[in-house]
């Protein structure tokens, strides 16, 4: 990485692709399941990606990030 650039503008830039990738696929699931109810399934997406944020958070932070 280049000394004038900063590790945590790599991270953000990541988070920021994660979070649109989150929302695709939501979106995806939603349309997909149209006869029946995708509303029933929320719960579940929304529960699997706070798991994935707070283990990003909780790696970060152990390993001394800022």
């Amino acid at each position: 990485m280049p000394p004038d650039k900063s590790p945590s503008e790599g991270s953000l830039i990541v988070a920021a692709l994660i979070v649109l990738g989150l929302v695709f696929a939501g979106h995806w699931i939603v349309s997909y399941v149209q006869n029946s109810n995708p509303w029933a399934i929320t719960p579940w997406y929304g529960g699997a990606a706070a798991l994935i944020i707070i283990i990003g958070l909780f790696t970060t932070l152990r390993r001394g990030g800022s």
